[in-house]
């Protein structure tokens, strides 16, 4: 079974493509070139008639059936009455009669010259009935055979070298199509790396002209953004599974201890409240994964409401108010009236908890968060300020990414999973706003929440 590539189909596209134009192109000239010389015979044979006809005025001309206009190659000629009885000919009489055409008669008889084609005992003709008076016509036919072979030599040439043209056409097709498809075969071949899982290599741009070059450029992004979620799956893999092994670890070494031997009641309460701690730092680990798994995938669907962003803000501050007063740390707010949005309350909780929490976790005794929210610009504005340890400018950037956490050992005393500000961005995303973070270490941080106002 013959393989049918692009290549083989683009190459019998193309060799068709050029053997149709050329066949167009040599069936125009030869019909424009007998059309040509259809159009000189006929000229030829008017001029020859008006110059027979001075035969026929000639007094000196012998009775009718006689032999007296000689032929000369392949011209005959022949003069009728008007019923159609030969009076003069260049033929034999006796041995050659030529068909007569009734109609084309009585046409030239009118008084208009006719023509016609003819074949005669294997010969082609072309005739000219030609009108001398109201009583005689001139026929005179010329044979075609020279003209015939000619053609026929002409035929002939060009079915000699079509297979030639076919031949050089399909070595040009081929070549062609393998340059045009050269990006694409070097694209396959990469994709066959992809599978087997290499994604070290990209596509030289090589190629010429724009579409190959936007699809080996666009090929290139595919592959760059490819292996960058296979490296950050690669790094939320190892994330996962260190932050899940440290409190399992936790759990099975505090009870392998337990059983050890006997304890007191008030052992045994400090483990149990030692392991329900590393259960709910697992709970929440489990919680995260759950919520990016479904985001991951588009199947988090919003459920959007009004409601007022200061009442929210403000009921987030009062269940964390505890908490930062624990940790000796100031909780201050200031909220807009009236600042009303449309959006999912449950997530935007979850967003802006996540966000406070941060600010009093990483803020020493003795400091402030500040929680504000205004309209400005056309935007709504949510501010979490705090007089923390701060960010390294060169962290800024990767807070965001899931695990990702500035002071680790910070986290982990304090239950921190990396996931908190993960989760918030996408919250602030989906509900097409931004997080903007302005940090200096020993100066606190600044998040900077923004949302389009509602149109009315």
């Amino acid at each position: 079974m013959i393989n049918r590539t692009f290549r083989l189909r683009l190459t019998v596209f193309y060799t068709l493509v050029v053997v149709g134009i050329v066949t167009s192109f040599a069936v125009g000239i030869y019909l424009q070139y007998r059309h040509s010389l259809s159009k000189t015979i006929d000229s030829y044979l008017m001029r020859e008639a008006n110059e027979e006809i001075l035969f026929e005025v000639d007094p000196k001309l012998p009775s009718k059936n006689t032999e007296v206009i000689k032929r000369f190659g392949d011209e005959y000629f022949e003069v009728l009455d008007n019923h159609g009885q030969v009076v003069i000919t260049s033929l034999n009489a006796k041995n050659q009669r030529w068909p007569l055409d009734e109609v084309l008669m009585a046409k030239t008889f009118k008084g208009v010259p006719q023509f016609s084609s003819i074949n005669f005992r294997g010969v082609n003709y072309r005739v000219l009935y030609f009108p001398i008076s109201g009583e005689k016509i001139l026929r005179i036919a010329l044979s075609l055979r020279e003209i015939d072979e000619s053609m026929k030599s002409l035929r002939g040439l060009f079915f000699l070298f079509l297979p030639l043209i076919i031949v050089i056409s399909s070595g040009a097709s081929w070549f062609l199509s393998g340059k045009a498809l050269a990006p694409v075969v070097k694209i396959r071949e990469l994709a066959g790396q992809v599978r087997d899982g290499r994604l070290g290599k990209r596509i030289e741009m090589e190629a010429k002209g724009k579409e190959i070059e936007d699809l080996v450029r666009m090929f290139n992004g595919m592959l760059d953004g490819i292996q960058e979620s296979v490296e950050a799956q690669k790094r939320f893999t190892a994330a996962v599974s260190h932050e899940v092994r440290s409190p399992l670890t936790s759990l099975r070494g505090s009870i392998e201890v337990a059983l050890r031997k006997t304890r007191t009641p008030e052992e045994y309460e400090d483990l149990l409240k030692t392991n329900l701690s590393d259960i709910i730092r697992l709970s929440k680990i489990t919680d995260n994964l759950l919520f990016f798994s479904k985001a991951d995938n588009n199947i988090i669907e919003l459920k959007k409401q009004w409601f007022d962003v200061s009442h929210l803000l403000e009921t987030i501050a009062e269940r964390m108010r505890y908490k930062a007063t624990s940790a000796g740390i100031t909780l201050s707010e200031s909220y807009g009236e009236g600042i009303e949005m449309n959006g999912d309350i449950d997530l935007l909780e979850q967003a802006f908890s996540n966000i406070i929490d941060n600010a009093i976790k990483y803020t020493p005794s003795g400091g402030t968060v500040d929680v504000t929210v205004k309209s400005e610009n056309g935007r709504i504005v949510v501010a979490v300020i705090d007089t923390g340890i701060g960010i390294p400018e060169s962290e800024v950037s990767q807070i965001f990414e899931r695990f990702y956490r500035v002071s680790k050992e910070r986290s982990r005393k304090l239950g921190g999973t990396g996931l908190g500000l993960s989760i918030a961005q996408w919250v602030i995303q989906a509900h097409e706003g931004r997080i903007d973070v302005k940090s200096a270490v020993g100066a606190g941080s600044e998040f900077v929440t923004s949302f389009p106002v509602p149109a009315d």
